[in-house]
């Protein structure tokens, strides 16, 4: 016979603890706002499991759609670990009533965000599925920020991410997949076509092939996010029938990355410099974009050595420009 527990919450009802069966726990219809759960995870929980002899903290959920099944809100790696391990029954605190489908996400924000982070694609696609449900609440960031724990930075980030194919958005959920990548490559892309619209360069009805083409590029010929946010900076800072041609060249050649244009825009600031301008604003951040990327080749170009076996002539004088380069940075900080 089960043994109930019931816990009290006021008007709210009653929380009842039970053990069910594993077979009567359905998957949320929110699905599952984290997404990226890792094997290595589940295994060490099951190891958890085994020391302590069980489940000590229940899953958490409320009545499905028969009597006796139950959607599962929080518990998603425990309910899996424990299917692996052949467990016939889970531990499980019941909510007093069913959950309207914003709710059911504002809970599992909630609970989530005590615990484990998401990944921040993860975060933004669930915030995104609760701003569909409660689309008059996008404006309002304060409460945005009650309701998922975010930073009004991370909740513009997840408004960025929009724009995206939902299959573009579940890659950057999975970064250490084949074809994944990291959040930040999408908001960074998110920014640059902003900017492109922004400048008159681009329009929204030229975003899909657009993203298209960027996407594509990543991990190959875009191989850091910050080359993205340097491409703004490049768009913001040259004339506006330059800029286009350069946008479009970047859009239609499949062969063409961010670097040369980087580089190009960089050794022409340094000539201008070389005519002893006064130093401004907008050249000093001229300056840091150009060390920036002159940095990330030299990167590029030490990656391409690993594994090389150099004449120590060679060795000698990459340490002395290394050094150079070292005391040059403390000259300046």
């Amino acid at each position: 016979m089960v043994n109930d527990t019931a816990v009290s919450l006021g008007t709210a009802g009653e929380i009842q603890f039970r053990n069910v069966p594993i077979e009567s726990i359905l998957d949320n219809p929110e699905g599952n706002p984290r997404k990226n759960i890792r094997q290595r995870d589940i295994d060490k929980l099951c190891e958890s499991i085994i020391a302590c002899g069980g489940i000590l903290v229940p899953l958490v959920v409320f009545q499905g759609p028969t009597p006796r099944t139950y959607y599962l809100l929080d518990g998603e790696r425990r309910l899996i670990a424990a299917k692996k391990l052949g467990l016939k029954e889970v531990p499980v605190n019941i909510l007093p009533r069913a959950l309207a489908k914003d709710e059911n996400l504002a809970t599992m924000f909630t609970i989530h965000m005590a615990r484990v982070s998401w990944n921040p694609m993860a975060r933004a696609m669930a915030l995104n599925k609760y701003l569909e449900l409660r689309p008059e609440l996008e404006k309002n960031k304060r409460v945005l920020r009650q309701i998922t724990g975010m930073s009004p930075n991370e909740i513009n980030n997840a408004l960025l991410i929009r724009m995206f194919p939902k299959e573009f958005q579940i890659r950057a959920v999975f970064p250490e997949k084949p074809n994944g990548f990291e959040p930040s490559y999408l908001i960074e892309l998110a920014r640059v076509i902003e900017k492109a619209e922004e400048l008159g360069l681009s329009n929204k009805k030229q975003r899909p092939h657009t993203i298209e083409s960027f996407v594509a590029k990543i991990g190959k010929l875009i191989s850091d996010p910050y080359q993205l946010k340097d491409l703004r900076n490049v768009l913001s800072n040259t004339q506006k029938q330059e800029a286009q041609k350069i946008f479009q060249k970047l859009v239609e050649d499949p062969t063409y990355g961010i670097e040369p244009v980087l580089l190009s825009y960089h050794t022409k600031m340094e000539g201008l410099r070389s005519l002893h301008v006064r130093a401004t604003d907008s050249s000093i951040e001229d300056a840091l974009l150009l060390t920036k990327a002159q940095w990330r080749t030299l990167l590029t170009s030490l990656e391409a050595l690993k594994g090389v076996k150099l004449r120590q002539e060679d060795l000698n004088e990459i340490t002395k420009l290394l050094k150079r380069t070292r005391h040059a940075v403390r000259a300046i900080f």
